[in-house]
């Protein structure tokens, strides 16, 4: 046991040696690294800060990795993981809501320059995209509205807590929904 303690100790100092000679050495370099994969210089310079702790913390000197190549991966997926959390954050700002009930939006998509043959095509398929989506289950609508606003599958799945599959299968059978088949086992779709 207390072999082990000292052996622990001493890769720590090794560790911290080397890290220090690897921050003068390629600080530069490795926060050029990092403000090419983060939005901006400070979440590149955090992002180089946190990964320097984590070597400390976590690089084992005696198992034979390149140390400067285990501070770039670890540099890039920093940067990378900050700027993710960072998206998702600003998506799941709340957006604006509107009251279909007490106004026509109907209304705000038409222009007014618009013959009136093609002002009625408009309103007309409006109100049936609107019959389409009332008519989606609230799991396909959710899911569908969160992919049109730009998250992925994998996001909604953090969102939500759903599986890949569910939101695949919302997807999926909303779209299929949305396009007027049927998308249900034994029941066949139009050609």
């Amino acid at each position: 046991m207390a072999k082990q303690l000292h052996a622990n100790a001493n890769d720590r100092a090794k560790t911290r040696a080397l890290a220090a000679h690897l921050y003068s050495a390629h600080h530069r370099r490795l926060l050029a690294i990092g403000k090419r994969n983060s939005p901006t210089t400070e979440d590149a310079e955090e992002a180089l800060h946190d990964t320097f702790i984590l070597f400390i913390d976590h690089f084992d000197p005696n198992a034979g990795a390149p140390p400067l190549a285990w501070l770039t991966l670890t540099l890039k997926r920093r940067c990378w993981a900050t700027y993710r959390r960072q998206q998702l954050l600003h998506r799941q700002q709340p957006l604006p809501t509107t009251d279909t009930t007490t106004s026509d939006t109907s209304n705000e998509l038409l222009d007014p320059s618009r013959l009136p043959d093609e002002l009625a095509v408009v309103a007309a398929n409006v109100s049936e995209a609107r019959d389409k989506i009332d008519r989606l289950k609230p799991d396909e609508r959710r899911a569908l509205s969160l992919l049109a606003i730009g998250y992925s599958y994998r996001e909604i799945c953090d969102l939500t807590g759903w599986t890949y599959t569910k939101v695949n299968r919302c997807i999926s059978e909303g779209r299929a929904s949305l396009r007027g088949h049927k998308n249900k086992k034994g029941a066949k779709n139009p050609a």
